[in-house]
């Protein structure tokens, strides 16, 4: 004879035994497998008024495409190395996406966005979007502003304590030193009316220049330049700097900061 115990166990044996997988029922948790993501390919060249251009001639650095599938709110955003010239995004769940593409500089972005719409991703597959043709102008803009070179103000005279400046010497020069033609528009400051002075890399000089004046320079090629600036007291070159900087492309303007002039006391009768 058999005790509640006993059947007990045999009763919990059996259902065990009935609900298993062994016992032939089906599992009822769903199969679930993961879509095989896709890709996109991009590819791109840059150029101005039919001329091609480099990465480095702009001062373009990467490329970025913003990537929104179709219906949602929000997107993810790659970006490739602009001298690469091509490139694959992430991994991306199949289906239909708005792609906006940017060419950007350190500056911000130099061309776009370029749409491609509904984009279909397919499983396992790179899908090639349309080759992009980014324009950019290789010039942008320059401005600054010379600091006073003394606390009584660069123009006014020793007595004063100015710097007593007379006339100044800008020149523009490239990455490898040489100097450009360049015509300087200034504007007017409190007590000195707007002008143009046309640097000719052969000695020209302006008038002194306050610190309250703009000075601005269009069609700069972009890349690496110096700032060479002369104050002379009379006819000596008693106040010097040299400064270093990139230009932008795409018409962007680059502004520096104040340039601060300083006072070379081994030219003759500068020393004080």
């Amino acid at each position: 004879m058999r005790t509640l115990w006993q059947w007990s166990a045999l009763t919990a044996l059996t259902l065990g035994a009935a609900c298993s997988d062994d016992a032939g029922i089906p599992d009822a948790r769903p199969s679930i497998d993961a879509a095989v993501p896709g890709r996109l390919a991009l590819s791109w060249t840059i150029g101005h008024d039919g001329v091609p251009l480099t990465c480095s001639q702009i001062e373009a650095s990467s490329v970025t495409f913003e990537i929104i599938q179709v219906g949602a709110a929000f997107g993810v955003v790659d970006s490739l190395g602009c001298a690469s010239g091509m490139g694959t995004s992430r991994d991306l769940t199949p289906g239909l996406y708005d792609v906006r593409i940017t060419l950007d500089g350190a500056g911000g972005m130099l061309d776009g966005p370029e749409a491609r719409r509904n984009v279909k991703v397919e499983p396992g597959q790179e899908v090639a979007l349309e080759p992009i043709a980014f324009d950019v102008d290789p010039h942008g803009d320059l401005q600054f502003r010379i600091a006073d070179a003394a606390a009584g103000g660069s123009c006014a005279e020793a007595g004063q304590g100015g710097a007593d400046i007379a006339t100044m010497a800008i020149e523009l020069r490239d990455g490898a030193g040489t100097c450009v033609p360049t015509t300087f528009m200034i504007a007017a400051g409190a007590t000195a009316p707007a002008a143009t002075y046309v640097s000719d890399c052969a000695g020209a000089t302006h008038g002194c220049i306050a610190a309250d004046q703009d000075i601005r320079a269009s069609g700069v090629t972009a890349g690496a330049h110096a700032l060479v600036i002369t104050g002379n007291v009379a006819t000596a070159p008693c106040w010097k700097r040299t400064t270093t900087f990139r230009v932008r492309s795409a018409g962007l303007l680059t502004t520096l900061s104040p340039i601060q002039l300083m006072r070379d006391p081994t030219v003759p009768g500068c020393a004080n």
